[in-house]
């Protein structure tokens, strides 16, 4: 392997470790509800990013074309992923929050025939079997078929982390969509700016002290995750492909587990390791389909601003 392709499967890995402390460090935000922590890592994170952008030229490329509102669709359904996610992560814990987000590819192939007119086949129909299988174990079945003796904190974290896999679904369908009229940078850039005005209300909730309090967590989430991380991750996945960048992504929920028990003491349970294999296994088989569709085409894959993963974009 050439020295530049070493760099850059360095780059995504690094990237998707960086991604995956997000959900941890949510967890020292005092006083802070999900929309005004969501709000202020992407006001840090556009910062900064502008001020790379600034730096190497690129910031004067961004710009509004045709399918604004789907753009700004892309915008409203990150604001979602995100907030959904860190509530998941609030009302149970970072690691059953992080693979119910994973659970996108399943959400994924059930839309996509219906906007996306792809045909399932055997492979697909697995993935959808093993990530639902996946849910079952992690949720606990005896909790899906009485629902006694399950919290109601517990059951709406749950809930939510599931919506939070819908939304990301969501957003990976939309920036298909858009992928030949936006490239990736300029989807990631517009559509944070638009779901920074659609949390605008949050702000309120969020008094100066406790703003102060939670700014360098806020920032880190900011600066280190949602610029650094994507910065990383596009450097990357241009000397990438796209099979390897699904792959390498996977390290985003194992690192997201393997630190929440070393930082958190977050119990890992052999349900949420059996769980963690299938809807793992889910999204690798989602990855090996997609690159079999596109194996003869150029492919970008992009991730979104949002701590995990929140969407796949595919431009020629």
């Amino acid at each position: 392997m050439e020295p530049q392709h070493v760099k850059a499967n360095i780059q995504v890995i690094a990237a998707s470790v960086i991604y995956g402390f997000s959900g941890i460090f949510f967890m020292y935000v005092k006083n802070m509800s999900a929309g005004a922590v969501v709000f202020y890592q992407l006001l840090f994170g556009l910062l900064a990013l502008a001020g790379y952008l600034a730096v190497t030229g690129k910031l004067s490329g961004i710009r509004l074309r045709g399918k604004r509102k789907t753009l700004m669709l892309l915008g409203a359904l990150n604001a979602g992923a995100m907030v959904s996610y860190y509530m998941a992560v609030s009302f149970t814990n970072v690691s059953i929050s992080v693979l119910l987000l994973y659970t996108a590819p399943f959400y994924v192939l059930l839309l996509a025939p219906i906007f996306l007119k792809e045909k399932h086949n055997k492979k697909s129909l697995l993935a959808l079997i093993l990530s639902l299988a996946g849910v079952v174990i992690v949720i606990g079945p005896e909790n899906l078929v009485s629902g006694s003796g399950i919290e109601p904190e517990y059951l709406a974290g749950v809930l939510m982390g599931l919506f939070s896999g819908l939304f990301y679904a969501c957003v990976t369908i939309t920036s298909r969509y858009l992928r030949n009229e936006y490239s990736g940078l300029e989807q990631l850039f517009i559509s944070t700016f638009v779901t920074l005005v659609l949390l605008l209300p949050f702000v309120k909730q969020a008094s100066v002290t406790a703003l102060v309090e939670n700014l360098p967590v806020l920032l880190f989430l900011g600066v280190t995750i949602t610029s650094v991380g994507s910065i990383l991750y596009f450097t990357g996945l241009l000397h990438v492909k796209a099979q390897n960048a699904s792959i390498l992504s996977l390290l985003e929920p194992v690192s997201t587990i393997f630190f929440a028990y070393l930082l958190l003491k977050d119990p890992i349970s052999a349900e949420t390791l059996l769980g963690c294999v299938l809807i793992l296994s889910s999204s690798l088989l989602a990855s090996l389909e997609e690159e079999s569709k596109t194996e003869n085409e150029p492919v970008f894959r992009e991730k979104l601003p949002a701590g995990p993963e929140l969407a796949e974009c595919w431009e020629k």
